[in-house]
């Protein structure tokens, strides 16, 4: 009576039954998409860095798991053809022995020769049936030649379908190969030497194999390890900038970070060699962690040192990762992980169209390129408002300014730049007005002064062009110098702000003027040109003004002022700042506080059609480009 193949149905059910919850979870029968591959990864795939570190289970139930319907029914086909026949042959503990080993040496083998394959299928296995039967067929244990003949064609016949299936899966070949050679090395084993003929003794081969996996190779396991200490730093960095946390904290926070990178870098020293499809990849890991490690100092010497200078060696760094080669082997099986970049958000959801304008020497926009001292590359909205980041640049195209616009206003971190190079200022604005520390620098690039906007300006510290300390913690006198020896003004500073007398010299020695502060406020200055004329002052003097008063500007507003709407939500107040130059001239209109477009319009028509505003005066008779600010009621 010929026995029934309990095992193949058992397996052929058991496969199914696995398959239909993986589908089902998945909500697909294909499989093929990068999220099923990875659910599969999840359920048990072979995968060498977890096989191998910590999770030897995994080549056993990777032998029941199928990247989708097609790979499944092949499968399923093989198995049942060659088990109907095979397990009444040899017997259900036989047949089950060889399946599982078989399939066992396929995943060893897929460990050992394949780079990061994520296994799954019984094929392994069902290539080791074939292999045990044909080897069987080889050494004449079955039937006669056409038995053989037919065998071989069935082998040849699920080969080659197996291979269409797979090769878009790209699942390995080295797993099937190693399968089939173990079926036949089991089958010359028992059929041409007699031995491992019961399938007790049979059971005795498993252990030596198990134990084969802890002398197997353990490069990819030290690799993927590395490359998931990299993802979970990166993860912890872009959750320290989401929390928006103060920057004491941030500070702690990132030095641990610091000290992190500095681990994993340490780690590719004791990373043993590895094969060389890994060399590329071990290699550019190893330059971005020490990306990372360095773009981590220089975030937290930013934040020590209180200095924005570092934004542009953060810069660089973005540069030099972008410049890195691609990893072949992508080890991050989870959602990617963006780089953090801090970038400012915008209130404009208009389209940006990219802009490139001109300027004269005194910031004025002009049409002929030929003529320009500045230009400027950016963004602009559907208004024309610069919205994000913008670059100033000298004519000759080194750079000028660094900075973030929002709806027109400066707003955010902004770099100046010398003609020559180096750094002439750095700071933070919040809509066009100077917060935080600002840093000034010498012609030469010596950090010249530390200044702190708040509620009162605080200038913290100076030096001098060689890097001499002049005040320190707010105190100290202040000397500016022509030349070596020859002083350009001088005066004391008292908790941060100008105190006392000030005295200023033109470049012959000869007196220049004199300025009495309080608290950094100009009460009283008197100077005397070169041609000997004198000029008396106050801080009214430093700032853009209308000529004929600002009692007269008012008036010119409220009799030619248009409303744009009769609406109570038409009224309110349009708070605006611009350029006033030497000649009198406005120009560069930004709203720090607005209505609607159609106000902010009739605002600059009044100003520019009112009386002629004069610039700010220095020392009383030196007209010099300044802002104006005027309040518009509507």
């Amino acid at each position: 009576m010929r026995k029934s193949p309990i095992a193949t149905i058992s397996l052929l059910a058991i496969n199914v039954i696995v398959f239909c919850w993986l589908a089902w979870n998945q909500q697909s029968l294909m499989l093929d998409r990068s999220e099923d591959v990875l659910a599969i990864l999840s359920a048990g795939g072979n995968l060498n860095p977890l096989t191998l570190g910590g999770e030897p289970w995994r080549i056993i139930t990777s032998m029941f798991l199928h990247f989708g319907i097609l790979h499944l029914l092949v499968n399923m086909f093989a198995l049942y053809s060659m088990g109907i026949i095979l397990e009444p042959a040899i017997g259900t503990p036989r047949l089950l022995m060889v399946y599982f080993f078989c399939g066992i040496a396929a995943g060893i083998a897929s460990l050992i020769f394949n780079v990061y394959v994520i296994s799954a299928g019984a094929s392994g296995a069902l290539f080791g049936l074939y292999g045990y039967r044909l080897g069987a067929e080889l050494v004449h244990s079955f039937g006669d030649r056409k038995q053989l003949t037919a065998v071989v064609i069935n082998f040849v016949i699920f080969v080659v379908i197996n291979g269409l299936v797979t090769l878009r899966l790209n699942v390995d070949l080295s797993g099937h190969v190693g399968g089939c050679l173990a079926g036949l090395l089991l089958a010359l084993v028992q059929f041409r030497f007699h031995l491992l003929v019961k399938p007790q003794h049979l059971a005795f081969i498993f252990l030596p194999v198990c134990l084969g996996l802890l002398l197997l190779p353990r490069d990819q396991v030290d690799y993927y390890r590395i490359f998931q200490r990299v993802i979970q730093t990166e993860k912890h960095t872009n959750q320290l900038y989401r929390e928006k946390m103060a920057d004491a904290q941030l500070l702690d926070s990132l030095k641990y970070i610091l000290n992190e990178w500095d681990s994993i870098e340490g780690s590719f020293a004791s990373l043993p060699g590895v094969r060389s499809a890994l060399q590329s990849d071990t290699a550019t890991m190893h330059q971005y962690v020490k990306l990372h490690r360095k773009e981590t100092f220089y975030r937290v010497t930013m934040i020590d040192k209180d200095s924005y200078v570092y934004m542009d060696s953060l810069e660089l760094m973005n540069l030099q990762f972008d410049s890195l080669s691609s990893f072949v082997y992508n080890l991050n099986y989870n959602s990617r992980i963006p780089r953090t970049e801090e970038v400012e958000p915008s209130d404009s959801t208009s389209e940006l169209t990219p802009k490139r304008i001109f300027y004269d020497a005194s910031w004025k926009e002009i049409d002929d390129p030929s003529l320009a001292l500045y230009y400027r590359v950016g963004t602009t909205d559907s208004l024309g408002r610069f919205q994000g980041m913008v670059r100033d640049y000298y004519r000759n195209g080194t750079i000028q300014m660094k900075g973030r616009y929002l709806d027109n206003m400066k707003h955010g971190v902004f770099l100046y730049y010398s003609s020559h190079g180096t750094y002439s200022s750095a700071g933070r604005y919040e809509k066009e007005e100077s917060v935080g520390k600002w840093e000034t620098y010498h012609w030469n690039g010596i950090l010249e002064r530390e200044v702190y906007y708040g509620d009162r300006t605080f200038i913290r510290n100076i030096w001098d062009s060689l890097g001499r300390p002049q005040v320190t913690n707010g105190n100290g006198k202040f000397t500016n110098w022509y030349k070596p020896g020859q002083v350009s003004e001088t005066g004391n500073y008292e908790d941060g702000r100008k105190e006392g007398d000030w005295f200023g010299y033109h470049d012959d020695g000869t007196p220049y003027y004199r300025e009495v502060y309080h608290d950094n406020k100009l009460l009283k200055g008197v100077s005397v040109d070169q041609d000997g004329k004198r000029f008396i002052y106050d801080e009214l003097s430093l700032y853009a003004y209308p000529v004929k008063g600002m009692t007269e500007f008012n008036k010119h507003v409220s009799q030619n002022i248009r409303r744009p709407g009769a609406k109570m939500m038409d009224a309110g107040i349009v708070k605006v700042v611009f350029n006033v130059g030497d000649d009198g001239s406005v120009w560069d209109f930004v709203f720090i506080q607005g209505l609607t477009p159609a106000h902010e319009q009739e605002a600059m028509r009044l100003i520019k059609s009112g009386p002629r505003w004069r610039p700010g005066l220095l020392h009383g008779h030196i007209y010099q480009p300044s802002q104006g600010y005027a309040e518009i009621a509507f």
